[in-house]
């Protein structure tokens, strides 16, 4: 087990990184891991939220159960919908990637280990000429790829996979989303394999349908699915 931590991005928006980041903090509370949890930016959400339905961030620290503050683990909460950069720009503000890398720090300090859940994917813009993938590379966690188990993951993932590559950051795994209880056709059976094959990165497991989410619902849904022990 890494004792670092891990940094989750996926494919896209809207893949699941937020429920798998979830499965894996409550994987790891039932080993008895004392897991931080960050969020470093936030968007589609006000300042003001307090709901958990609304702000992934409100949401992963509540099934932490950690005593952070939602301010230690999500420095900038930004509403409009969209990436950071384009986010702060329509809110006349800069986000300041120094302030999140020294909440980092403190928070690792906390911990045994730090899960943090990035924003959309590897590509997306903090600041010009600053990415997400710039950001994981200084906090120098290995990464975990959250891709949809779906048609097109294939290129998607492979795509984010080389980018990852490319940048020189260590990368632990990929984790598949499913978005539906159908059962998988013959295609998305074969997806995992095929990762694995044209990658050579390991496919960890895949995360379950998980309807409705709620923070009590992961306790007992993941028995067997996650294979922590590729990590």
């Amino acid at each position: 087990m890494n004792l670092k931590g891990y940094f989750i991005s996926g494919t896209d928006t809207g893949v699941g990184k937020t429920v798998v980041t979830a499965c894996l903090l409550a994987l790891y509370r039932k080993q008895g891991v004392d897991t931080g949890i960050m969020k470093p930016v936030e968007t589609g959400v006000g300042p003001e939220c307090s709901s958990e339905a609304n702000s992934d961030a409100k949401f992963l620290l509540a099934v932490s159960g950690n005593a952070d503050t939602l301010e230690e683990i999500c420095l900038t909460r930004l509403r409009p919908a969209a990436a950071p950069l384009q986010a702060a720009r329509m809110t006349d503000q800069t986000l300041d990637i120094n302030s999140i890398l020294e909440n980092f720090r403190k928070l690792k300090t906390r911990h045994d280990q730090m899960l943090v859940e990035g924003v959309g994917g590897l590509m997306v813009p903090l600041k010009p000429g600053y990415f997400i993938i710039d950001l994981i590379r200084d906090m120098g966690l290995p990464l975990i790829i959250v891709s949809r188990l779906a048609l097109g993951t294939l290129n998607h993932t492979l795509l984010t996979l080389k980018v990852a590559k490319d940048a020189g950051v260590e990368i632990a795994g990929v984790i598949l989303n499913r978005s539906d209880n159908c059962p998988l056709n013959e295609v998305e059976q074969g997806q995992a394999d095929l990762i694995e094959e044209l990658s050579g990165i390991p496919v960890i497991g895949e995360c379950p349908f998980i309807d409705p989410i709620s923070v009590e619902c992961f306790d007992n849904k993941l028995a067997g699915e996650i294979e922590l022990w590729k990590l």
